[in-house]
C-alpha cells in the first residue's frame, strides 16, 4: 500500500505528532460528473488523547447500517455516530438551496409579518354573526371522558424563570 492506493473506506485511528484522529472517510462517485470525491465523517466528540496515551490496546469499530446511519466506537462505547448522505464533509446530498454571500435583502423590505390587502373584501353571503366553529351533532365522547378535568394541570415541580 501507499498513499495513493485506490480505497473505498478508510477508517482507523491516525496520530501524527500531538494530532490525535480517528479517521472515517468513503470515496463516493458524483453521479452528476462521474468523478469519486472523499467523504469525512465529523471529529468525534470524545477527547481521543487518552486512547492514545494509555499505553492499552484499543478495539476501534465502525457500524454502517442500511438506513445509512453509522456509528463509530471505542472499545465499545459510542464516541461517533451519524448519517452517511447529511452528516459527512463535504454531504453526499448538498443541501436543497445554496447560500448566496453576495445576497443581501432590499433596504425597504417589508418585516410585518402580516400585510393587510387594501382590495380585500369580504365574500357577499359572508355572516358576521357564524359561530367560529360548528358543533359536530353526530359527535360522541368516549367512554370515561373526563369533562370536570381542569384544561391545564399545573407542574408542582416546575420553576418559573427569572426572565
Amino acid at each position: 500500500f501507499v498513499d495513493k492506493t485506490a480505497y473505498t473506506i478508510m477508517f482507523g485511528p491516525d496520530k501524527c505528532g500531538e494530532d490525535y484522529k480517528l479517521h472515517f472517510i468513503f470515496r463516493h462517485k458524483n453521479p452528476k460528473t462521474g468523478e469519486f470525491e472523499e467523504k469525512h465523517a465529523k471529529k468525534p466528540d470524545a477527547d481521543l488523547r487518552t486512547y492514545y496515551t494509555d499505553k492499552k490496546t484499543h478495539l476501534y469499530t465502525l457500524v454502517l447500517n442500511p438506513d445509512n446511519s453509522f456509528e463509530i466506537l471505542i472499545d465499545q462505547t459510542v464516541v461517533n455516530s451519524g448519517n452517511l448522505l447529511n452528516d459527512m464533509t463535504p454531504p453526499v446530498n448538498p443541501p436543497a438551496e445554496i447560500e448566496d454571500p453576495d445576497d443581501h435583502k432590499p433596504e425597504d423590505w417589508d418585516e410585518r409579518p402580516k400585510i393587510q390587502d387594501p382590495d380585500a373584501v369580504k365574500p357577499e353571503d359572508w355572516d358576521e354573526d357564524a359561530p367560529a366553529k360548528i358543533p359536530d351533532e353526530d359527535a360522541v365522547k368516549p367512554d370515561g371522558w373526563l369533562d370536570d378535568e381542569p384544561e391545564y394541570i399545573s407542574d408542582p415541580d416546575a420553576l418559573k424563570p427569572e426572565d
